[in-house]
């Protein structure tokens, strides 16, 4: 057999061979219950972030990456700074559960209102509320409370696939067999989106995804954050999420719709934080 058909043979061989899965020290686990409690308590060990990142967004709208600096902690702490190519400040978000103000350099124009989903994702072409964009951003998946749940391992992509049933709704879940962590997830039946996550990162006990990607089929959109030089559970510095006027700037106050309200109009009242773990992305 001459070296290219003994190349061949190899690749195919080699082809048809069960893929390897490492599991973690427990082995493999084949009670959905058990997996389903571990995806849990290693989503809910990471509380805040602090860090550079690239922002990734195709949309109908517009596509294209901005570098970000990052600081979130959950429940619902945002603070987010854009730059362009030059490294120069473009715009910058902070809320702090409750309020959110928004500095735009360019017009040198401060807006400010309710933390709504529509005030807080002006980034970004999907809407989400405070604290659902902060568990995204975190690695997080938003779980449907199941009312019953199946459990399998795919040996082809080497993921256990947990599937959770509430209702009309599905939502299926590949799960690291080692980390024990979301690679993926689909929810089908109710409106929401798509999630993946990948580039895990070892930071102390803590595993974390260094990419974190989100679609949404309605709206046409992809969003992608590609972290780079974070930090997990510090110590928040609060200041960030403090709203302050840069001075001189003008400022502009918007309803929870980010609508502007006329100039010395009443603030209407805050509208109530949503607790759905599936807003509808464009909505």
């Amino acid at each position: 057999m001459n070296r290219a058909a003994a190349a061949i043979f190899l690749a195919v061989l080699c082809s048809a061979c069960p893929k390897r899965i490492e599991f973690g020290p427990e082995g493999e686990l084949t009670d959905a219950q058990a997996v389903y409690q571990r995806v849990k308590e290693n989503q809910d060990n990471i509380v805040s972030l602090e860090g550079d990142a690239k922002l990734r967004v195709e949309s109908p709208q517009a596509s294209g990456t901005l570098s970000m600096f990052v600081a979130i902690t959950r429940p619902a702490l945002l603070h987010f700074e854009t730059f362009d190519f030059f490294n120069r400040p473009l715009a910058s978000l902070a809320s702090d559960g409750r309020r959110f103000g928004l500095y735009q350099s360019e017009t040198n124009t401060w807006y400010q209102g309710p933390a709504s989903a529509e005030n807080v994702s002006r980034f970004l072409p999907v809407v989400l509320p405070g604290e659902e964009l902060v568990a995204i951003m975190l690695g997080q998946v938003p779980l449907i409370p199941p009312e019953r749940m199946t459990l399998e391992l795919d040996r082809d992509k080497g993921a256990y696939v947990l599937t959770l049933y509430r209702g009309p709704a599905t939502q299926v879940l590949q799960v690291h067999t080692k980390y024990l962590r979301v690679l993926k997830s689909q929810v089908r039946g109710i409106p929401g989106y798509d999630l993946s996550f990948d580039d895990f990162l070892e930071k102390g006990s803590v595993i974390f995804p260094g990419k974190v990607e989100l679609v949404a089929e309605q709206a046409a959109t992809k969003l992608q954050v590609r972290y780079q030089q974070i930090s997990l559970n510090g110590r928040p510095d609060l200041t960030l999420y403090e709203l302050v006027v840069p001075e001189g700037a003008k400022v502009v106050e918007v309803d929870e719709r980010g609508r502007e309200l006329p100039a010395g109009s009443a603030v209407p009242p805050e509208p109530p934080v949503s607790s759905s773990p599936h807003a509808v992305p464009g909505s």
